[in-house]
């Protein structure tokens, strides 16, 4: 499944990432492993 994390950085900048993960707990760690800085806002499930 795809999902879309949105995050925020400890310089208060948006910015939102696609991965691929089997659930949205795996997609949130997945995401912090490439951006440790940044804090995960939200996961949401994308169709396509």
């Amino acid at each position: 499944m795809r999902f879309k994390v949105s995050m925020i950085n400890d310089q208060g900048n948006h910015h939102e990432e696609t991965v691929i993960a089997n659930n949205k707990e795996e997609a949130k760690r997945n995401v912090l492993g490439f951006i440790p800085h940044s804090t995960v806002l939200d996961a949401k499930w994308v169709y396509k």
